[in-house]
């Protein structure tokens, strides 16, 4: 859509409105100039943006298969006049988009991944969509498309105020499997980033002061020999029983954990029949920790307890290969560090989140949100309506994993929850996906591009605002050893059981 300039001065004066608002006990401010324009592009793609966001909800494709979404946001971003580079990293549905060019380069994490199985109506009740196909249960098809279009405001911000610089969107697949940021931080993709802003749906409104988990993704794969169970079940070596004794293993090990670890994992094979001692089980786990350190050293003590599982399976055969012998096979398919938070970036985010206010979710919106509360047991109080103060000592909580670390310690990064589901609504359930393609959702992806893009314009106008984000990173890179944590002869790939591996 191509407006005017004395139309987006009206358009821009119309969502102003609610924007100079003063918060309750703090002095008016109003958006820049920059700013303004901004806003004045996001209300000119609004109905464009939920268009979007719905096909990518209804398609809900899985990490390393988006690729109808990926498509989908290329062409909105080539027709708003950015340069696309597909693939990068391996990745067939990853993107680089990018318009402008020097510094400073601000860049915008695009992720469009679903999630197995939790297909739904967007309904406050339980009814798939589909039986048994994905659905996007951590609202990334409202996360792709709000930094999809904070990119293109930014741009059109940079166009009306004649600032110079490099807008780039990072199209990252298969967030839910921590691959598609960690590939790409580690081919060096994000090394000329002056600042990278990121968002993610969630069911408060906050700008991110806390760490997230650092995670290690591994495969094991238990090797036996097949022999009939019944008739000669000593003939055979049993690959599942070396599996077994690992889950025991490291069950028994969570007494001696750090209280901060986390071990989990899924069976994805366990053998083909009862009748057959099975000659191959995998698993597929993941360990999380405060820290990467800490991570790494419960990790070391699970790879000793896949070894010892290994040599109870096979017993006085163990080691002999002409017998069939094979030793179990431990994958490392992803590593994620826990995040760096950036707080002079944080604080201009949460600035930005000041100057737009949480969502203003109308009543019918509301009553989805309670009925979806009290499907969970929880009191019906709707989506939070207020911006949670930023509070930069705040204490760490119990959390998860996000490839969006990797990304913190290469350029400073600042990452803002909105309210897309109501207070209480777990991530990853039936409800966050309903919610994801509501009403409510729609809203909350405007509010979300609206920050990011108020954040982004913020710092184009304030070149010392990046100096001391830069100075800030460099003093926490000086008290961790970086390296990628993934080789480089590693490629990006699902496992075994999203490769194919399963029968569906």
């Amino acid at each position: 859509m191509i407006l005017s300039s004395l139309a987006r001065t009206a358009l821009a004066l119309a969502v102003l409105v609610p924007l100079a608002k003063a918060q309750e006990g703090a002095p008016a401010r109003t958006p820049s100039a920059a700013q303004r324009s901004a806003l004045a592009s996001l209300e000119a793609t609004r109905v464009k943006q939920q268009a979007l966001a719905t096909r990518l909800w209804e398609w809900a494709e899985l990490g390393l298969r988006e690729e109808r979404s990926s498509l989908a946001l290329i062409a909105f971003l080539e027709a708003e006049g950015f340069t696309i580079e597909r693939g990068p990293s391996g990745m067939p549905t990853a993107f680089l988009a990018s318009w402008g060019s020097g510094a400073p380069v601000l860049a915008f994490l695009s992720e469009y991944d679903a999630l197995p199985e939790l297909s739904q109506l967007a309904e406050p009740r339980l009814e798939p969509r589909v039986a048994g196909a994905g659905g996007h249960g951590c609202g990334h098809n409202l996360f792709g498309v709000a930094s999809a279009a904070a990119g293109v405001a930014l741009k059109a911000a940079m166009e009306a105020q004649r600032l110079g610089g490099t807008v780039r969107i990072y199209g990252t697949p298969a967030e839910e499997q921590g691959i598609g940021k960690t590939f790409l931080v580690r081919d060096g993709r994000f090394d000329d980033v002056d600042a990278c802003l990121s968002w993610h749906p969630a069911h408060r409104n906050a700008v991110l002061v806390q760490a997230s988990k650092a995670l290690r993704s591994f495969e094991i794969t238990f090797h036996g020999r097949a022999a009939h169970a019944s008739a000669a079940p000593w003939e055979g070596v049993s690959a599942l029983d070396g599996l077994e004794a690992f889950c025991a293993g490291v069950n028994l090990l969570r007494e001696h954990f750090p209280e901060t670890a986390r071990v989990h994992y899924v069976i994805t094979e366990g053998g083909a029949a009862p009748n057959i001692v099975p000659a191959r089980a995998r698993l597929w786990g993941f360990v999380r920790a405060d820290d990467w350190k800490q991570q790494d050293k419960v990790f070391r003590h699970v790879v000793a307890i896949a070894e010892g599982a290994d040599r109870m399976a096979w017993g006085e055969e163990y080691g002999d290969t002409q017998r069939g012998f094979r030793a179990c096979e431990i994958d490392v398919l992803s590593g994620l560090y826990e995040y760096n938070v950036n707080r002079a970036l944080a604080a201009r985010m949460h600035r930005a989140f000041e100057l737009v206010g949480a969502p203003a979710y109308s009543e019918s919106e509301q009553e989805f949100g309670r009925n979806l509360q009290r499907a969970f047991g929880l009191s019906p109080k709707g989506y939070p309506t207020d911006v949670l103060p930023f509070d930069p000592q705040a204490p760490p909580i119990p959390g998860g994993s996000t490839d969006v670390a990797n990304v913190s310690w290469v350029t400073p990064t600042a990452d803002v929850s909105v309210a897309t589901w109501p207070f209480g609504v777990p991530a990853h359930s039936w409800a966050s996906t309903a919610a994801s393609g509501a009403p409510g959702g729609y809203r909350a992806m405007h509010t979300a591009a609206q920050v990011l893009a108020l954040t982004a314009a913020d710092l184009l106008e304030d070149p010392d605002a990046l100096r001391e984000m830069r100075e800030e990173l460099q003093r926490a890179r000086e008290r961790f050893d970086y390296g990628p944590p993934v080789p480089k002869e590693a490629t990006p790939r699902l496992p075994w059981h999203e490769r194919g591996g399963v029968k569906k």
